[in-house]
């Protein structure tokens, strides 16, 4: 029988319902619930393209903090900028890395085109010069911090099969639970998405046997001037290796211009960006 047929029923003979008559409200305020929900019920496509939404709809600009450790003792601590582009659905990333010394103006750029392949560039200080890198593999460090070309570029890619495992709370956060399968690993991802501001508050790689190969949270949230939650910190682990790295983002601007040099491959890394 459907929702709307027992919903009619009550209506139509209350009388059933002898004492119970008071009953009828609630049961139709449950009924229509569960008939709202089956009606409104979003997929993991749509919760995924709303996180793209909410987090990358605009330009932004983020001074961070990168440290990673093993067991107590401080492996590496990098200070860089990293800034965001917006264009027609494509994001483009820039990273400056300010310290340590030896790191000072190293740079990094990614760019997503529609229709080609991403790409990645290194700006080498020493030499003067920028070399293009592969992507095949999205576990490869960058800049030394730890942080691979993954953790960058996104949490997710629109390409692969997703579904909505479950809803769960999470750091007192109601929570949709995203699986996202992992063919060439025969592995997969766990994302867990706040239902208030779609933001992806923890995100979990699993291999084939179902074992944590990197865990990320984000442990620390901020707000905009305009309402938007954001990151503050958060701590990626690597169970395997025994590594834990944190990250801070020590201030963050949103909705700026970003002048085009700062994504073009062949200035990007001599381009003063700072005046």
């Amino acid at each position: 029988m459907l929702v709307k047929d027992w919903i009619i029923l009550i209506m139509e003979r209350p009388h059933r319902l002898g004492e119970l008559k008071w009953i009828s409200p609630i049961l139709m305020t449950f009924f229509l619930a569960v008939l709202a929900r089956n009606v409104y019920a979003i997929t993991a496509p749509e919760i995924l393209e709303q996180v793209t939404k909410q987090s990358l709809s605009e330009n932004f600009r983020v001074a961070l903090t990168v440290k990673a450790f093993k067991g107590q003792k401080v492996i590496s601590s990098d200070a860089l900028w990293l800034i965001a582009r917006v264009e027609q659905g494509n994001v483009s990333y820039f990273l400056d890395f300010q310290e340590p010394k030896e790191s000072k103006g190293l740079r990094f750029l990614f760019l997503e085109q529609a229709g080609q392949e991403p790409a990645t560039y290194m700006y080498l200080p020493a030499t003067g010069k920028t070399m293009a890198l592969a992507l095949g593999d999205p576990a490869v460090d960058v800049g030394g911090t730890g942080l691979t070309t993954e953790d960058v570029l996104a949490f997710f890619s629109k390409a692969q099969p997703a579904e909505t495992v479950r809803e769960e709370p999470l750091g007192g956060r109601e929570c949709y639970v995203i699986k996202i399968s992992m063919p060439q690993s025969k592995g997969e991802r766990l994302l867990w998405v706040s239902k208030d501001y779609f933001l992806v508050v923890k995100d979990q790689q699993l291999n084939a046997q179902g074992n944590i190969l990197r865990s990320y949270n984000v442990t620390k949230f901020f707000k905009t001037l305009l309402g938007k939650e954001f990151p503050r910190e958060e701590e990626i682990t690597i169970p395997g290796k025994g590594i834990r790295i944190t990250v801070r983002q020590d201030s963050a601007v949103f909705g700026i211009e970003i002048p085009d040099e700062v994504t073009d491959p062949d200035k990007f890394g001599k381009f003063q960006w700072k005046r």
